[in-house]
């Protein structure tokens, strides 16, 4: 490679394209969470079809965790970030064309499966860029998308809502994602095929990951036998059950957040837009405040086990504020203790994201990502139903005391399944 002068930190600068991806997801897949209210009354819908709608999106993402990971790892992370991005933002346009539960359900099945691709896609460019001790620090910014889209998504798309009509909001959502696409293009590629990086940063990276990335190709045979002997590994099954108990609890808030306060605190549109932002605002800093502890406990010399579970379990006890929310009278207090649950989740989740990269090489992370997030789609799809059903026939409080339980059956999968987080395959 030619010595020429390239652009400093360019992985930041990967970080933060990943980062606008992200934003566009959330806002994509809560495009109908603050449309709610309105189809409710338009279709005449119950709780039951609401859980049913979700569910379609959750099962599909459960389902695209498992295929997309295998499928990264195949064509590669360009690629394969170019089919999901157009495959999901056609599917969130289509949610405009609905006409009942069935339909709805079968366009945001199509979204879920296209969305489901980004944080194997994600994670996987993350392990390619940053070294060890900055790959928390890596997924936490990337992450901050999701904070941001959810803290916008209330006031953004319930805006649109009120201009446009709810049809017009899934339209132009989906737009978001072709403008993305460009940029992609343009400016991802592999370290060592990147014209604007520095030879200094170039021979950080393949200190540690570069020896991957001069890999032969793996036939698609070879990729399926060893997806297969992944489930061989303890490690790789707490995952799977740590993100099964805990990833409920984010799809409950951006799923069901806007219908609970519209039913059982009487909030219209406008109100909608003008204060669920507030539940959502300090997730903004909550991703990178969960990678950057556990990366400078690292850097001070920590065990990667040490760190992220120290992280981890400040983090999960922390979500059992959820329990409050439906036992306060005040609306600005149940907003507040959100936020605290909500913080708390996306600083537990950061270093959740990031353990397949402790565990495995980086050919593999998006692999074990996938696994993971199949865990994390069935736990939510059956905590759904159980929301739907619940508050069907008694309220939301209930389901609230749930949400905050489920951390700790999280930490508990951490603690006595995962086991010591450390590398379980080698080169």
């Amino acid at each position: 490679m030619k010595q020429r002068r390239g652009l400093r930190n360019l992985k930041w600068w990967i970080a933060s394209v990943l980062f606008l991806a992200t934003l566009i997801n959330y806002l994509d897949r809560q495009t109908l969470a603050v449309a709610t209210p309105d189809i409710v009354r338009e279709f005449g819908l119950s709780n039951r079809d609401v859980a049913i709608i979700n569910n379609a999106f959750t099962a599909a993402y459960t389902i695209g965790q498992l295929l997309t990971g295998r499928l990264i790892d195949l064509v590669g992370t360009k690629m394969g970030f170019v089919l999901i991005m157009v495959f999901w933002s056609v599917a969130d346009i289509l949610c405009a064309l609905s006409r009942g539960v069935f339909s709805l359900s079968v366009f945001r099945f199509l979204l879920g499966l296209g969305e489901a691709g980004n944080w194997p896609v994600s994670v996987k460019a993350v392990s390619e860029w940053f070294p060890a001790r900055l790959r928390g620090l890596g997924v936490a910014w990337f992450s901050c998308g999701s904070g941001v889209g959810a803290m916008l998504a209330p006031i953004f798309i319930a805006q649109l809502i009120l201009w446009f009509g709810w049809r017009w909001a899934f339209v132009l959502t989906g737009l978001l994602g072709f403008l993305w696409l460009p940029l992609w293009l343009w400016f991802y590629h592999p370290p060592r095929k990147h014209w604007l990086i520095t030879a200094e940063e170039l021979a950080e990276i393949e200190r540690e990951v570069g020896r991957e990335s001069r890999q032969p190709p793996m036939t698609l045979g070879q990729m399926f036998r060893e997806w297969a002997a992944l489930l061989r590994y303890r490690q790789v099954w707490g995952v799977f059950m740590v993100r099964f108990f805990s990833d409920c609890i984010l799809w409950f808030y951006i799923q069901w957040l806007p219908k609970y306060f519209a039913d059982e605190r009487g909030y219209s549109m406008e109100d909608i837009r003008n204060n669920l932002w507030i539940a959502f605002l300090p997730t903004i800093f909550a991703t990178l405040l969960g990678g950057a502890a556990s990366g400078r406990l690292i850097q001070r010399g920590w065990e990667v086990n040490r760190a992220r579970k120290t992280v981890m379990l400040v983090t999960g006890l922390t979500m059992t504020a959820s329990i409050g929310v439906g036992l306060v009278e005040s609306d600005l207090v149940a907003l507040l203790l959100s936020s605290v649950a909500l913080l708390s989740f996306y600083g537990y989740s950061v270093n959740t994201l990031t353990l397949p990269a402790d565990l495995v090489p980086p050919r593999l992370v998006a692999s074990v990502s996938g696994l993971s997030g199949t865990g994390a789609g069935i736990g939510s799809i059956l905590f759904t139903f159980l929301v739907g059903y619940l508050a069907d026939q008694y309220s939301f409080r209930p389901v609230f005391v749930l949400v905050g339980i489920m951390p700790l059956l999280s930490l508990s999968m951490l603690f006595f399944v995962t086991g010591k987080i450390q590398r379980i395959i080698h080169e």
